[in-house]
């Protein structure tokens, strides 16, 4: 099986050290468990700290190693670059796309891949990003995998809490719930911006994970989005960009600055909270009805503009 050819993450561990070091302290003592579940919002740097757990394990013997004093990673690794060249056979990866859930052919074919020895007889771990989308097959796939352990396979599955975790599944796992307070978000975030030279241009509101902040801010650079573009100029931007890229995260981007206008219209106008609040839903609605049914845009952007009218 190949790792996800999307991979992606920071080579700086910043605000996770915490539960770098349980890892750690966990595999050292022999002690990690064969099922490990990483509970948190996504976009909170879960999947970050399994890669750099991953990097420290497997560069120990590397003249490369990982640099485990200040959490960074060593991009001349081998382990690292087999991990970008899609060489490394002793990780496999398995994530959602979009939403949907995991396919039980991805989870079948598991089963096959893992019934043959790890290269040179190393633990071998198996990454399950966003395994609340795994659907009662999938999930029943998965199960009878782990009631079957074996001595070099272990799991880590990555719970974003965007649906619900199968209930047995999560019963065969050592749990950790990761958090991180406004601060420590702040400090992720404010790294991002400047290691990836992006200009800063959504107001953070101490709510949004630092990856989601961080891709909605690339997207708003992406789009030529501006901080004095009027809520009605930056939803036509966006949207217009989603008939072109169909990435459903300017969707999401789109709502998220619409119940931010609306949120502030409220505090402003107390008195007809009302019908802000239906204002809101109808522009929202037609925006999911724009990407569920196909509409027209320029009927989409019209009807928008009429309800913005009326703020």
């Amino acid at each position: 099986m190949q790792t996800d050819p999307s991979i992606s993450y920071s080579l700086n561990l910043i605000s996770l050290e915490k539960y770098f070091d349980e890892m750690v302290k966990l595999h050292e003592s022999n002690n990690f468990p064969k099922v490990f579940l990483l509970n948190g919002q996504k976009g909170i740097g879960k999947f970050t700290l399994v890669m750099h757990f991953l990097n420290y394990i497997y560069s120990m013997d590397e003249t490369t190693k990982y640099n485990i004093k200040n959490k960074l990673v060593n991009i001349k690794s081998n382990f690292y670059n087999s991990i970008l060249n899609q060489t490394c056979s002793n990780v496999i990866f398995l994530k959602a796309e979009e939403e949907k859930n995991i396919k039980i052919d991805d989870t079948r074919n598991l089963k096959s891949y893992l019934s043959r020895s790890s290269l040179s007889n190393k633990q071998r771990f198996i990454i399950i990003d966003d395994v609340e989308f795994l659907n009662n097959n999938s999930a029943n796939a998965l199960l009878k995998i782990l009631e079957e352990p074996t001595k070099n396979n272990y799991f880590i599955l990555i719970n974003n809490k965007q649906a619900e975790l199968n209930a047995t599944i999560s019963s065969r796992c050592l749990r950790t719930n990761i958090f991180l307070n406004t601060m420590q978000k702040k400090n992720i975030i404010e790294y991002l911006l400047e290691e990836n030279k992006e200009n800063t241009l959504i107001e953070y509101d101490g709510y949004l994970s630092p990856g989601l902040y961080f891709n909605y801010n690339k997207l708003l650079n992406k789009y030529k989005v501006d901080r004095t573009d009027n809520i009605k100029n930056k939803v036509y931007k966006l949207l217009y960009g989603y008939q072109k890229d169909k990435n459903k995260t300017i969707i999401s981007l789109s709502v998220f600055l619409i119940e931010g206008y609306f949120h502030k219209a409220i505090r402003k106008d107390n008195v007809n909270i009302d019908s802000l609040i239906n204002l809101k839903s109808s522009i929202v609605n037609k925006i999911y009805y724009y990407t569920e049914y196909n509409l027209n845009i320029k009927s989409v952007i019209s009807f928008i503009e009429l309800k913005f009218n009326n703020v």
